[in-house]
């Protein structure tokens, strides 16, 4: 569960379930208490229309409440649980549609790794009058590292870091060119002046379909008002990488050390620490469950036409696919203005 406050622009209480005109307002409505509820409710329909007592196949419903910290006890548990689990498909509901109109399935999330880098230079704040241009700097370090980090295309430029990825076919990109995307309406939201990306792919296909190495933050030395003429003693760096279908995280982690390595000069010392990672999941578009999904999405949709997608975030839905070796199918029913770890300001609403 993400963080929330009254002052942090909701115009009701976060954790009080508010309906106006026609929709509910609250922290997790959509992202996901709502889409879990909706598990539920589809027992309910389907008893009601079949005057069954039970369904008609096993169910088995997990959920957990660890995903916004990077569910790092999930693969613990199922692994634990694997024998009362087993299950010929898993259906994932923390996914969402194209949009209220445009009835989709998602077909795949990234995964992720994350890294925190502490470069140590000097062991304090030293003259740079006395000094610089004579002893190696940790901020120029970082700002160099940050600089190799991709190349004049937008590719990760570190050596093995798409090693095994599982590229885009012709037929997928063609799904997802069907999807009637507006880049200036994605800018919006995006609160964006403007694009940029790895070279040979679309807005979609970047965020969707391709890994991505990002700097989250950057930091050292002076930072208050004035100058202050020094070669400091320390800088950080935070990054994080998103990773497709055919990555390891395990092997993206060994790469990233060995890329650093490789631009440290000698006279600083550093520090890297991983975050727990999370695995790529995809679906394949021939799968036999995923027809059965889109079929019913259809039929919910009075036939309309399905189209699919893809999570550019991440989430534990490898561990089920990895440990019960089941395919995992994405049923999320969520639109983007709810509004997901925004205040009512922006939604963060879902229909009741």
């Amino acid at each position: 569960m993400q963080p929330a406050a009254r002052e942090d622009g909701w115009h009701t209480d976060p954790f009080e379930p508010t309906v106006v005109d026609g929709r509910m307002y609250a922290r997790g409505a959509a992202d996901d208490k709502g889409q879990v509820f909706f598990h539920t409710l589809g027992v309910r329909a389907h008893l009601a229309a079949t005057g069954r007592t039970a369904p008609a196949v096993t169910l088995k419903l997990l959920i957990e409440g660890e995903e916004e910290s990077g569910s790092p006890h999930f693969r613990e548990l199922v692994e634990a649980r694997a024998d009362r689990l087993a299950a010929d498909a898993v259906i994932v509901s923390d996914t969402g549609m194209w949009s209220e109109t445009t009835p989709t399935v998602c077909t795949g999330m990234r995964g992720v790794a994350d890294c925190e880098i502490e470069l140590y230079g000097p062991d304090q704040d030293i003259h740079s009058g006395s000094f610089g241009g004579a002893v190696p700097n940790p901020a120029t370090v970082a700002g160099r590292i940050v600089a190799a980090l991709h190349d004049e295309h937008e590719h990760v430029a570190i050596p093995g870091f798409y090693d095994g990825v599982t590229e885009l076919t012709e037929a997928e990109r063609a799904l997802v060119a069907e999807l009637p995307f507006d880049e200036e309406a994605w800018l919006r939201t995006a609160k964006s002046h403007g694009t940029l990306g790895e070279a040979g792919f679309t807005t979609l296909e970047r965020v969707w379909a391709r890994p991505t190495a990002e700097v989250n933050g950057i930091g050292g030395g002076y930072q208050g008002p004035g100058g202050k003429t020094i070669v400091p003693a320390g800088a950080q760096l935070k990054l994080s990488f998103r990773l497709v279908a055919g990555q390891d995280p395990a092997k993206i982690e060994l790469a990233v050390r060995d890329w650093l390595a490789g631009l440290v000069p000698a006279g600083i010392r550093y520090e890297i620490v991983f975050g727990a990672p999370t695995r790529p999941c995809l679906t394949p578009l021939d799968h036999p469950a995923l027809t059965a999904v889109a079929g019913a999405m259809s039929r919910a949709f009075d036939g309309a036409k399905v189209r699919y997608t893809r999570e550019g975030g991440s989430g534990p839905a490898a561990d089920l696919q990895d440990v019960l070796e089941a395919p995992v199918l994405f049923l999320g029913i969520s639109v983007p203005s709810d509004g997901w770890h925004a205040p009512t300001r922006r939604s963060s609403s879902i229909s009741s």
